[in-house]
């Protein structure tokens, strides 16, 4: 699945790079972004995708936050503390994004490999593995409790979550989407999370029990200084290495009017926002 047929099996891959955007591009673009690079990987418009990105101060809620009885309790919590509140389109809980946070999706045809519904994660944690490579950790997988937004596809070095993994899949087509604490404080933004479900829940609420000492990023981890463009610069090395050819792109024309569908889309599931 690697390296014979090109990464992944793809031998020709898109690279999308929106880590330097401008405070009101918030996290629902990303998520109408995604949907809309599916729809080209599924038309054969586009080769498989690599995007990676970058926000600044957002969080990201799942579906059963969204639900949490004092919702409105907790989004204004989050907006007290200078973060804007989004509910996404796929799996999982709140996790923050900002600054020092990379976010990756690989965008694959769901045909052969990918058609089974865990091939994608495995996929973007062996991505994940060949990233980090040169530093000789030891990436370890499986739900890290007391962490935020927890999977059983949490990554981990020495127990302490720096990223985890959610997947939109769509007819033909799977976005696999990971945020990678790059550097800052683990602990903080858990803290913040944390205040959020305090705020936002009530008795019989389902929510992840955050403890913050369970996150930390990779620098705190490593113990070097590891940026969102370290990161970035090596996830581009790992499929150069392993494709017959890249292709740095932003949006094709041809793709503006499915991003303007799925963006009023995502617009609609956040009527909390503000735009």
């Amino acid at each position: 699945m690697e390296q014979k047929n090109g990464l992944f099996g793809q031998r020709i891959w898109r690279i999308v790079d929106q880590t330097r955007t401008h405070p009101s591009f918030h996290a629902l673009y990303s998520f109408a972004m995604d949907d809309t690079l599916c729809t080209s990987v599924r038309l054969k418009r586009s080769p498989a995708v690599m995007r990676a990105w970058v926000h600044h101060h957002n969080v990201v809620m799942g579906n059963v936050d969204y639900k949490l009885q004092g919702i409105e309790q907790g989004i204004s919590y989050l907006k007290e503390h200078g973060y804007v509140p989004v509910v996404r389109n796929s799996g999982g809980a709140a996790v923050v994004l900002d600054e020092g946070v990379l976010n990756l999706s690989l965008i694959l045809p769901t045909e052969d490999t990918f058609s089974d519904i865990n091939a994608g994660y495995r996929a973007m944690v062996k991505f994940i593995e060949l990233m980090l490579a040169p530093f000789g950790v030891q990436v370890e997988t499986g739900e890290v409790i007391g962490s935020y937004c927890p999977g059983d596809f949490d990554v981990a070095i020495g127990g302490r979550k720096f990223g985890g993994l959610a997947q939109r899949r769509r007819r033909g087509a799977v976005a696999v989407q990971a945020f990678l604490l790059a550097d800052g404080s683990g602990s903080e933004r858990a803290e913040l999370v944390r205040g959020f479900y305090e705020m936002a829940a009530r008795e019989g609420d389902t929510y992840p029990s955050v403890h913050p000492e369970t996150v930390a990023s990779l620098s705190e981890l490593i113990g070097v200084p590891i940026s969102c463009s370290d990161l970035l610069e090596r996830a581009v090395d790992v499929i150069k290495a392993r494709s017959e050819r890249t292709e740095f792109t932003q949006l094709f024309q041809e793709e503006a009017e499915e991003f303007a569908s799925n963006t009023a889309s995502m617009e609609t599931r956040n009527p909390h926002l503000q735009l």
